[in-house]
């Protein structure tokens, strides 16, 4: 396999998970070899501080691609995705909680015309705090984000490298990626997958990060919804304060005129003055990163549509 080009490559990282890699690759490999296509598999290591990289340096067939200190599992899932040579990029974690056999259902799943195939954990083995935070993030992830996903924090997803390439990841943006990959054009299907509890170490997510990692679900929003033309974004903010301060202005002209109260008695002008300079701020904020964006597009040569294929029927 190490000789072909891969068609599927298997991005897993890794942080002081010694006791579970060897069992993890193993699997892995015992999976992929049940499929005819060339494959690679990538541990990240992200600045293991126990002896992960020992034990890794002693595995066959594999890629380690060893960050100088921890990042984090995003960053350390971005390098191993841009280090990936796979059609098929499949994420996995190291915990062992999700099964390597899955992926072969993923695979047929792509096969069919998935272009991203998401677990779906619906017998969950974490603790109830963790389980009862997911519930919550998920909700607000599929009304926010307009996927039809259950289970967005499944460690186990598959994806044609083609959508997500040239995606940076920043904060947790791993966990709403499906998202990113359906603006661009993708179909995504869910599936159903074992979890297992953890047999050995414990968990590198903690809620608090969990709760910092819905902050970057506004990010994603942004990019998904508003990053091709950000003046709608801005522009319909800027509107909305624009109509806040006509509203201002005219109440308080309405109790002037009405002997109701002088403008000096009202604090309404003054709310109208800072919603109209809002407004102004806001819409002037959207022109100015709609020239970014095209000044963007215009250095990198690339373009906001994603092309699927090119046919030559001339033949």
């Amino acid at each position: 396999m190490a000789n072909e080009h891969p068609k599927i490559s298997v991005v897993v990282p890794v942080f002081n998970e010694a006791a579970t890699v060897q069992e993890l690759h193993r699997r892995i490999v015992a999976a992929l070899r049940m499929q005819p296509e060339p494959y690679e598999i990538i541990f990240v290591n992200d600045g293991s501080r126990d002896r992960t990289g020992e034990a890794l340096s002693l595995l066959r067939p594999l890629k380690v691609v060893t960050l100088a200190r921890n990042y984090g599992q995003t960053p350390a899932l971005d390098a191993g995705i841009h280090e990936a040579r796979g059609d098929v990029v499949v994420l996995l974690d190291a915990d062992l909680q999700n099964d390597p056999n899955d992926i072969l259902l993923f695979l047929k799943k792509l096969s069919e015309g998935c272009d991203v195939v998401v677990g779906w954990r619906k017998k969950r083995h974490d603790a109830p705090s963790r389980l009862l935070f997911s519930a919550f993030a998920n909700f607000f992830a599929r009304v926010f984000l307009d996927v039809p996903l259950h289970d967005f924090g499944c460690g186990l997803k598959a994806y044609r490298a083609s959508y997500i390439k040239h995606f940076r990841l920043w904060g947790h943006a791993q966990v709403f990626l499906p998202a990113v990959a359906k603006e661009r054009g993708a179909r995504i299907c869910e599936v159903p997958v074992a979890h297992f509890p953890r047999g050995a170490g414990s968990s590198k997510i903690r809620v608090m990060s969990m709760i910092k990692g819905s902050f970057d679900l506004l990010g994603i929003v942004f990019f998904v919804k508003y990053f091709s033309n950000p003046l709608r974004f801005f522009g319909g903010w800027g509107l909305a304060s624009c109509v806040v301060a006509v509203l201002s202005f005219g109440a308080a002209i309405v109790l002037k005129f009405s002997d109701i109260r002088d403008f000096t008695e009202t604090p309404l002008p003054v709310v109208g003055t800072l919603f109209a300079i809002l407004g102004v701020i806001l819409f002037m904020m959207g022109l100015f990163a709609e020239a970014l964006l095209r000044m963007y597009y215009e250095m990198t040569a690339r373009s906001p549509e994603h092309i699927h294929k090119v046919e030559n029927n001339d033949t």
